[in-house]
This record gives structure tokens, sequence and C-alpha cells, in this order.
């Protein structure tokens, strides 16, 4: 194989790897309603365990369709380096927006759990 096909090769790996830290966030979203404040850690290793099958199944897809040659290690770097880029960049935004919209989460149950309270008083 000629190192042109090789890099375009890597360069699919390191995109697939990328897509596959963003399908992980979905994954942690998901999760995320079953896991609360460190409980039921092993809904969280069902969730991993699936975000790990879910993403081997990518990487067998992408390379029959792209026709990837036999399994290299300069694949697996790729695919590394891609969650790499994506944990370094995208998910540093991804958390952000995370948090705000968990803080505005919780100063809306609080507010509720206020008004329910007070609710509570006015009848007695």
């Amino acid at each position: 194989m000629d190192s042109h096909r090789q890099f375009y090769v890597f360069a699919l790996c390191v995109c697939i790897g990328f897509i596959g830290g963003i399908i992980y966030e979905v994954f942690a979203l998901l999760s995320f309603p079953f896991c609360r404040k460190g409980k039921r850690k092993w809904v969280r290793v069902i969730f991993d365990m699936a975000f790990w099958l879910t993403f081997a199944c990518v990487c067998l897809i992408s390379s029959y369709v792209f026709r990837f040659p036999a399994l290299r290690a300069y694949m697996w770097i790729g695919y590394l380096l891609g969650g790499i880029l994506y944990l370094k960049s995208l998910r540093r935004i991804v958390a952000f927006f995370q948090k705000i919209c968990y803080n505005k989460f919780i100063k809306i149950r609080k507010r509720q759990q206020y008004k329910e309270e007070n609710l509570k008083k006015v009848e007695k």
C-alpha cells in the first residue's frame, strides 16, 4: 500500500475517533438520569460497555465501507488521536454548555420545591 493511501486511512481513523468522542457524550447523557451522586455505578459500567461495543462496530463497519487494509497499528493510533482531539477541543465546549443546562435545571427545581413548600404553609 502506498503512503498516500495510508495517510488517507489514518485521517479517516482520526475522524472516526473524533466521532467516537461524540458518541460517548450521547451515552454519558443517557446514563445521567440513572446515576445520581455516585449511586448505581453498575449502570455507568453498562453504558460504558455499550459505548465500547458500539464504537467497535463503528470501527469495523467503517473499515469495511472505506475498504481499509488489514488492521494496522497506525489505525489504532488514529482512533486514539481522534478521541484525544475531541477531549481537548469540542469536549470543553460540550461540558461548558452541559454545566449551564444543569445549573438552570437545578434552579428551576429549587424554585418548584420552594413554591410547593410555601403552598403547604399557606394551606395550614
